[in-house]
């Protein structure tokens, strides 16, 4: 075989190897989109409080809308971080693609590289879905305290 065809295959073996990470970055953007859905659902949340607080001059209701709107900044961040990690994590996953690529273009070994970047976009996703997570606890216990269902009836 000459070395041509020996080229061609070996770079065959590299885009194999390349496409399971890019099937990550395509369930990170899912993950985006998600994140994505959560923020805007607690912006129109908060944008709804907000005018009422505004136009309100009950002080316990106002109270009850501030506290509120405390709840919605603390998810509101988790949904941040949770966003900048996902990204961060697809950034480092785009790279390990990219060195796979320039491992074999330029004949040089970067393993140690494609593992690093490999094993930190895994530590960023793992604190990505940590953070969801707690912005989904902060969404419960906003609502076991009252202030979604406040005035639903839940003894049944």
């Amino acid at each position: 075989m000459n070395s041509e065809v020996i080229n061609i295959l070996t770079m065959a073996k590299v885009i194999q190897t390349a496409v399971a990470p890019v099937f990550l970055i395509t369930g990170i953007a899912a993950t985006l989109g998600v994140l994505s859905n959560r923020l805007a659902r607690i912006t129109d949340r908060a944008r709804q409080l907000e005018r009422k607080l505004k136009v309100s001059i009950d002080e316990d209701f106002n109270k009850s809308l501030t506290t509120e709107l405390r709840a919605l900044l603390k998810r509101s961040r988790c949904i941040h971080i949770a966003f900048s990690l996902s990204v961060l994590s697809a950034l480092l996953v785009c790279a390990v693609v990219m060195c796979l690529f320039l491992s074999h273009i330029q004949s040089i070994n970067l393993s140690v590289t494609i593992a690093s970047c490999f094993v930190a976009a895994m530590a960023l996703l793992i604190f990505a879905f940590l953070s969801l997570l707690g912005e989904v606890f902060l969404a419960t216990r906003s609502m076991r305290r009252g202030m979604i269902f406040a005035d639903i009836d839940l003894s049944d």
